[in-house]
Order: C-alpha cells, then sequence, then structure tokens
C-alpha cells in the first residue's frame, strides 16, 4: 500500500526531489566617489599622501645624523623625528578633513609609522643604547598584532585601535624622542642636569608594558567580535527561516542549501538612502 503523502506523478516527484533554497538577503550602502577610478598618480600626488612619503624620506636623513654621534646629530635627529611625528598627525588629519582617504595613503601611513620606529630603535640596540630583547619583544608584539588585524580582515572584522594602543604609541614617541637627545643638559632654573637617555629608557619600558597588554586586548577584542558577528549571523539566518517558513527543517538539516545575497545600494551624494533599507 502506498502512503498517502506519496506524490501522485512524476511532475509532483520531481518537485519534492528539488531542495528548498533559503535566501539572504543583505544591502550595503555606497555613495557614487566610491566607485571612481583614480589612477596611481592622482593618490601619490594628493597632499596627505605627499606628507606620508615624506616620512619615508626622513628616516635614512634621522639615522645619518644619528651615526654621527655627536650632540649637534643626535640633537638634529630628534628634531627630525618630533617633525615626523607632527607628519603623522597632520597627514591623517587632512586626509579626513578633505575627503582624499585612499588606499595607498592606508597603507603607506601604518608602513611609515614602522618603519620610521622600528629602524631608528634598530640602530640604537647597534649603539648599545638599548638593550636588544627589547627590540625583539617590541617585533613580537608588532608582528602578533598585524597577524592578527590580517586574521580579523578576513573574518570581515575591524579592530578598532584601543586606547592603550593608543598610550604605547604615546610613550613610544616620547622615550624614542629622549633616547635621540641622549645626552644629559642641565634643566633651567633647577640647578641640576637632566639625562635624557635614561629617561628615554624609563618611558621606552613603560611603552613595553602598555603594548604587551594592548596586545592582549587585541586578542580579546577580537574574539569577541568574531563571536558577536557569528552571533548576529545566526540570528539573521533563524529571522529569513522563520519568515521562510523553513525554521524547524533547517535545525534538523544542517545540510540545507543557503544562498545569501548582497544587493549594491547607490547614494548620490546629499541625498538620503531609500526608506526601509538598513545597511549591513
Amino acid at each position: 500500500m502506498k502512503p498517502r503523502d506519496a506524490p501522485k506523478n512524476v511532475a509532483v516527484r520531481a518537485l519534492a526531489s528539488v531542495p528548498r533554497i533559503l535566501r539572504l538577503r543583505s544591502v550595503r550602502r555606497r555613495k557614487v566617489s566610491d566607485f571612481r577610478i583614480r589612477s596611481l598618480g592622482e593618490e601619490v600626488g594628493n597632499l596627505p599622501n605627499l606628507i606620508t612619503l615624506s616620512r619615508l624620506v626622513l628616516i635614512p636623513v634621522i639615522l645619518v645624523f644619528l651615526d654621527r654621534g655627536t650632540p649637534l646629530g643626535h640633537y638634529i635627529a630628534s628634531l627630525l623625528f618630533i617633525l615626523a611625528g607632527f607628519s603623522d598627525f597632520l597627514d591623517g588629519w587632512l586626509a579626513r578633513r578633505t575627503g582624499k582617504i585612499t588606499l595607498l595613503g592606508k597603507f603607506l601611513d601604518p608602513l611609515a609609522d614602522k618603519l620610521t620606529t622600528l629602524s631608528i630603535m634598530v640602530t640604537l640596540v647597534g649603539m648599545d643604547l638599548i638593550p636588544a630583547w627589547l627590540l625583539i619583544l617590541m617585533l613580537f608584539r608588532e608582528f602578533a598584532v598585524t597577524g592578527l588585524r590580517a586574521l580579523a580582515m578576513g573574518e570581515g572584522v575591524v579592530i578598532a585601535a584601543s586606547e592603550s594602543g593608543k598610550q604605547k604609541t604615546a610613550f613610544q614617541f616620547f622615550g624614542l624622542t629622549f633616547l635621540l637627545v641622549h645626552f644629559p643638559y642641565p634643566l633651567l632654573g633647577a640647578g641640576w642636569m637632566l639625562d635624557f637617555h635614561r629617561m628615554g629608557l624609563f618611558v621606552l619600558y613603560l611603552s613595553l608594558i602598555l603594548s604587551l597588554f594592548s596586545a592582549v586586548e587585541y586578542f580579546a577584542l577580537f574574539m569577541e567580535a568574531v563571536e558577536h558577528k557569528n552571533l548576529q549571523r545566526a540570528r539573521t539566518l533563524q529571522e529569513a527561516a522563520r519568515e521562510a517558513g523553513l525554521l524547524v527543517e533547517m535545525q534538523s538539516n544542517p545540510s540545507l542549501p543557503v544562498i545569501e545575497e548582497i544587493e549594491m545600494q547607490v547614494a548620490l551624494d546629499g541625498q538620503a538612502p531609500p526608506a526601509g533599507e538598513r545597511p549591513e
């Protein structure tokens, strides 16, 4: 005897064998300016990127004066390093103010920062002004955080700079500035000598502690962001399955096919996006 719910003809049986597909839809809002193709010459020629490139040019100049080992050479090297730090703030501010945030700038800005800092630290290790283990720990932290951020980008997660990471950068900047001055100088009005080398080492040790703490913080932020994204995906899938009447089948059949449709929505500058649409 045939079961009651058995298909009665070939067409019905064919339709029954077709897997039901759950479609998920997400919307990404973009501006027309985001799709404008810029040449490499245009990106290199804008003012924020030129300022960033100037920091790369300053690196060998700083190292040349530092290698002299004279008080004047150290003093000039410290002034150039302060100029590089000011340009780091200026190019970011100009890029945001003028809307000239480019892909090249996103690549060059952190590259210039890391090259400037690490080049000076390697030179200071060669001059026996800082211990080698300090540089090794700094490099370990930078490689670990950089790899973590690359892994997060692969998961579609953006990890913003933590507060301890910003404090680490500030302490590192002041510590290296004092180490570049190196020689003791009399403190005006106090009657005693200020040892810039010892002060620089002390501040750099503080920056090392903050850098290791910020690395742990970055890992915690990464785990939290990935967990939040997975939870959001699960909620979106359950909501779509409930609307399609497939919630029970989805829970009992994890191999149910799912197609994710992404719709690109272009919003003209100065106009609000259509009502009822939400960004991804």
